[in-house]
């Protein structure tokens, strides 16, 4: 059967419609069961920062985690994207004094810190970051702990055939259920491996990632560990005012959500033990939380309500702070008869 992403979100300027993203979007249960579409279930694209529960799972397989004694927190913090905030950069700094390691073994880079982007300010001239303020610096971290206690080299844990990122992507295979020789592999933002594969598995993926019952049981010691801290700890998944936190500690179903860059978010609905992937297609992040609230809104894990309201129906403003526009999310999502 052929799909096509569909129009998820209208960015109108007055009355007008100016623009219009397409996306799709997929729920799959832990048994591998489509559930629900948006378009097209099997939309092929990287999964970017939505890999970091899975890019993290080596560290508990391993015995990495054991071996280190590392908290919840710092678990949490490994399968996040940090906004820079001194109580996120503690942890990671804690996780790195574990191994013996410090910043200067992170090669994730640097880039302004995401607590500016939600205070909407702009940095004081002259002002310095470092590595470990990379949103990605916890999951760097969590690769050198594998690497050290493996005794693998360090100064090229990133490679794609270093034996770290090879157990990442026997991994991320196994968890979303996709053969790993069709895994596409790509350069992340933070010069880590990354990998695509369809909507569904990424959502499958999430799935089984909060249904110990639906994986043998050492898998699901491992998983659950994970799935466990990011759910005891949102505020490490991302941070104060940032949507993965905004929404995970909001009123209703319980449910874990890791955004990715170039408009990917996935969920895990642990009652459910349900997980979603959401891509829209132009990469736009201006529509990705609106559809996302939206869709969230529609399967009914969420209500609308004030703590959604900048990330559901944002207002976009001129550069005199008038109100000129708006984004409006609108979409059907559609049951999926077994395939």
């Amino acid at each position: 059967m052929s799909y096509q992403s569909i129009a998820v979100a209208k960015v109108y300027r007055g009355q007008a419609i100016e623009s219009v993203h397409w996306g799709s979007a997929a729920i799959a249960d832990a048994d591998g069961r489509l559930m629900y579409r948006v378009g097209d279930p099997y939309l092929m694209t990287f999964m970017r920062s939505s890999a970091k529960p899975f890019q993290a799972i080596p560290v508990v397989q391993s015995g990495a985690a054991k071996k280190f004694d590392f908290t919840p927190k710092e678990l949490a913090i490994m399968c996040g994207s940090h906004s820079g905030e001194s109580f996120q950069i503690d942890i990671v700094r804690g996780i790195l004094d574990k191994i013996g390691l410090n910043e200067s073994n992170l090669q994730c880079g640097v880039h302004i810190p995401h607590r500016y982007t939600v205070l909407e300010q702009t940095p004081e001239p002259g002002k310095i970051f470092t590595a470990i303020e990379h949103n990605c610096s916890g999951k760097h971290a969590g690769m050198l702990a594998v690497a050290v206690h493996k005794g693998f080299s360090l100064n090229d844990y990133l490679w794609p055939d270093h034996p770290v990122q090879r157990l990442i992507l026997k991994s991320i295979a196994e968890i979303c259920q996709y053969p790993e020789d069709k895994l596409a592999l790509g350069i992340d933002g933070c010069s880590a491996p990354n990998f695509a594969m369809p909507l569904y598995n990424m959502a499958l993926g999430y799935a089984r990632l909060i249904a110990p019952t639906a994986v043998p049981k050492d898998l699901a010691k491992v998983y659950s560990a994970l799935a466990r801290a990011m759910q005891e700890y949102p505020d490490l998944v991302a941070g104060p005012g940032r949507f993965d936190t905004v929404v995970a500690t909001s009123p209703g179903e319980p449910l874990i959500a890791k955004a990715g860059a170039e408009a990917v978010q996935c969920f895990a609905f642990i009652n459910r033990q349900q997980g979603a992937a959401i891509k829209i297609a132009d990469g736009a992040p201006r529509a990705l939380y609106p559809t996302a609230v939206e869709f969230l809104c529609k399967m009914g894990i969420r209500s609308k309500c004030d703590a959604f309201a900048e990330f559901h129906r944002p207002k976009i403003w001129n550069w005199r702070d008038f109100e000129v526009g708006y984004i409006e999310p609108g979409f059907e999502i559609t049951e999926v008869e077994r395939e």
